[in-house]
């Protein structure tokens, strides 16, 4: 028998043993005593009186922050992304002149450091009134990149101002010059 075919034999004995090994995700987790204590005791405190207050304040004050504008959540999305620019194009021309006045509106009463009166206040700012435009303009997108066989590796490195990996910021990391 040759040296190769011996060790051949040897490797796939080898690879057979390791193959059988259950992966970590399906061996069952030995949880330490420190380990549960801290996932019944110190977690529900955390979340209780840390977590928890932390993140309800950040949304009374994204909601206060709002409806002192007189804006929605969903104006506050970037409208140079492809999907956002896309989903604009696909809004019903009333979302869009409601969006478009909203923007205006909160631009002036900021320049003007006012807010919108309390009587005008009163409405839910997180009703996500682009979220199936958003989702339609994802399809539209994929099937147009499939078609066209695009892929995100295909894009030259620097072209007009913007680098491959999305940068547009003069002097940044991703620049060459």
């Amino acid at each position: 028998m040759s040296f190769y075919r011996a060790l051949t034999r040897s490797l796939i004995r080898g690879y057979a043993a390791e193959r059988a090994v259950v992966p970590w995700y399906h061996q069952e987790q030995v949880v330490s005593p420190l380990e549960n204590f801290v996932k019944t005791t110190v977690y529900p405190v955390w979340f209780k009186y840390v977590k928890g207050p932390v993140e309800r304040y950040q949304y009374e004050h994204l909601v206060a922050e709002l409806r002192g504008y007189g804006l929605m959540l969903d104006d506050q999305h970037n409208d140079k992304e492809p999907v956002v620019e896309r989903a604009l194009e696909l809004l019903p021309h009333d979302l869009q002149v409601g969006r478009y006045r909203r923007l205006m509106r909160a631009q002036e009463m900021y320049a003007k450091k006012m807010h919108l009166p309390l009587t005008e206040q009163n409405y839910d700012p997180m009703i996500p009134y682009m979220a199936p435009f958003i989702e339609e303009a994802k399809f539209q997108l994929q099937e147009e990149q499939e078609l066209l066989q695009f892929h995100p590796w295909d894009r030259r490195l620097f072209s007009g101002g913007t680098t491959g990996l999305g940068e547009s910021t003069p002097h940044s990391a991703f620049m060459a010059w």
